[in-house]
């Protein structure tokens, strides 16, 4: 659980939490709160959002070109089925 302040109203469990209404509410539903900017963490408060996103300063280079396990080869797609047309027959009528 988290404990946010609500920066916006907010319509949250059947009620509408006004501005600076302190609420509890799941990890993942308050960084969707935050993120849409709604409501705000509570200082003090053990929450997992991080403040700055952490982005990595040196790209990820693979040492070895990556091959596949298994050669792929490419497939042709299958024919649908052509309906058999069904020739009316040719009788006269007596």
């Amino acid at each position: 659980m988290m404990k946010l302040r609500s920066v916006k109203p907010i319509y949250h469990e059947g009620t509408v939490r006004a501005e600076g209404t302190v609420f509890e509410t799941l990890e993942q539903h308050g960084r969707e709160l935050i993120k849409k900017g709604y409501a705000e963490a509570i200082a003090g408060e053990s929450s997992t959002v991080p403040t700055v996103p952490t982005v990595p300063t040196v790209p990820t280079v693979p040492t070895e070109p990556t091959e596949p396990t298994e050669p792929t080869v490419p497939t042709e797609p299958n024919e649908p089925e052509k309906p058999k047309q069904v020739k009316a027959a040719k009788g006269k009528a007596k």
